[in-house]
């Protein structure tokens, strides 16, 4: 492995190509932003902290657009009576939304589309193709020309390779990365000439758009409370049935994509005192254990409900998360 990081000026400079693409680069869909923040994604989950190239399946950025996309293919609700399905294209709905919406139709959830393995490997397959042909293409043109410093198209064949130093920057500029892209991502969405009547006005596009539902998490909170006998995760006391929340063991500020096994249950107090902070290592210790004891529940139970249940993948994020909070001072919750 080569240990040589990105100097600070390659640092920067990475930063301002990222906001130079997503200020002046064409858009006739949110493809793009899907884009970027897959690749982000999937730099922490399958890189290193280091300046090394990293190859990336498409099917495995398949995944993260489906992920994003599963959430936004369901009608945002305007009013008491109205319903609309968000427009993420220029003129005709996205294919990958129209692809979805067609197995939304026979999958009540993410986790039991995933669980029909044929069905499923064959959405990755369409999705990823559609990927490889669209945003991965177009992601780095700027005005007419490609502006390849990500990725070089001519060395993207079976997999996505990107340069040397954007495996570490995708890592270091994460939170970043996604805050630009949601941002422009919902600017999209409220200019799109379909959607702007409805939503110039409305509040909670974010929310809805980017956050898990609360009936989802409510069903997680089920879960959870059978797995840890009703107990505070961090304070260990019991707690009683409405007097608990669904906590994001590695916040969601800091990683905003929800695995199961990174879902924890904490009584008001400490999961409002924990906020947005990582907890302390003694917590990551049981919050690794409680995942290799109880992965098969967590597959079993939490997967049904649509999230990704990958114990590894959580732990990898976990191995980034810490890794930017010792680097960065962040300041621990001790409990």
């Amino acid at each position: 492995m080569d240990n040589r990081i990105p100097t600070p000026q390659e640092q920067l400079k990475f930063l301002k190509n990222i906001q130079l693409i997503l200020q002046s680069g064409s858009f006739s869909s949110t493809y793009k932003f899907a884009l970027l923040m897959s690749l982000s994604r999937l730099a922490i989950e399958r890189g290193e902290d280091s300046s090394e190239c990293l190859s990336l399946e498409y099917t495995d950025i398949a995944e993260k657009f489906i992920e994003l996309y599963w959430k936004q293919a369901v009608p945002y609700a305007f009013n008491h009576e109205d319903q609309l399905i968000l427009n993420q294209n220029n003129g005709k709905q996205a294919a990958i939304v129209n692809r979805i919406l067609q197995f939304r139709q026979n999958y009540s959830s993410l986790g039991l589309l995933r669980r029909d393995s044929i069905v499923w490997l064959r959405l990755l397959k369409d999705v990823a193709k559609t990927v490889k042909d669209m945003p991965v293409r177009y992601l780095q043109n700027l005005n007419g020309k490609n502006f390849e410093f990500l990725y070089q198209l001519d060395r993207c064949g079976k997999q996505l390779n990107l340069l040397p130093n954007v495996m570490y920057c995708l890592r270091q500029f994460n939170e970043v990365i996604e805050e630009l892209c949601q941002k422009r991502w919902i600017d999209y969405i409220r200019k799109n000439s379909i959607n702007a009547p409805i939503l110039n006005q409305l509040p909670n596009l974010e929310k809805f758009m980017f956050e898990p539902s609360r009936n989802q998490l409510n069903a997680v909170s089920n879960v959870l409370a059978e797995l840890q006998e009703c107990r505070c995760f961090y304070c260990n006391k019991p707690i009683k049935k409405g007097s608990y929340a669904v906590d994001h063991f590695i916040p969601w500020s800091m990683y905003p994509s929800d695995t199961g096994h990174n879902f924890v249950l904490a009584d008001i107090r400490c999961n409002s005192k924990k906020s947005n902070l990582l907890a302390s290592n003694e917590f990551l210790h049981k919050w690794k254990e409680r995942n290799h004891e109880h992965d098969l529940m967590i597959i079993d139970r939490i997967a049904i409900l649509g999230f990704l249940t990958d114990k590894e993948r959580s732990h990898k994020v976990a191995e980034w998360a810490y890794s930017q909070g010792k680097e960065n001072n962040y300041l621990m919750w001790k409990g």
